[in-house]
């Protein structure tokens, strides 16, 4: 009996953990880009499970468009953090962003910026995608942080 409520219990957490999965970015024809394409819908790995990363990690990042980004200026400092996908053929699109100022809270990001920030973004071209132990590529989330200080983005990471 007590085997039985065992296997019970991890059916139904395997059941809610591949039913309900923290964050996904399901897709929205008002924001997102309609030529990005994802491999696999319903499996989307996230990044720090799988290798997903940009040629030359995030230091490449920041390096090939932080100074890109200068003329941005922002009402007050604060964390914008970016959440994408990397598709399998090691694309990105499905932009979402959570703005908050140093106190942790929700803050407002000019529409510009973030148009700008999003555009500069989809000009990194070097992604390696999601890949298994067999060589298989899969679609997979990616986060990226920008820090303001001073009305200014001072670091990605």
């Amino acid at each position: 009996m007590i085997s039985f409520l065992i296997a019970l219990s991890i059916t139904a957490w395997v059941y809610y953990q591949t039913t309900h999965r923290i964050g996904e970015l399901e897709p929205n024809d008002r924001i997102d880009d309609n030529d990005f394409q994802l491999c696999n819908e319903d499996k989307i790995a996230e990044y720090y499970g799988m290798n997903t990363d940009y040629i030359g990690g995030k230091k490449a990042i920041k390096s090939k468009i932080l100074n890109k980004l200068q003329f941005l200026d922002f009402k007050e400092s604060g964390l914008l953090t970016y959440r994408f996908v990397v598709n399998c053929e090691g694309e990105i699109g499905r932009f979402r962003l959570k703005a908050t100022n140093t106190d942790l809270q929700k803050i407002e990001v000019d529409s510009k910026n973030i148009l700008e920030i999003e555009n500069t973004l989809s000009e990194l071209k070097n992604w390696n995608p999601a890949k298994n132990k067999a060589g298989n590529t899969y679609d997979s989330y990616y986060v990226l942080n920008f820090k303001i200080e001073n009305k200014k983005i001072i670091d990605i990471f």
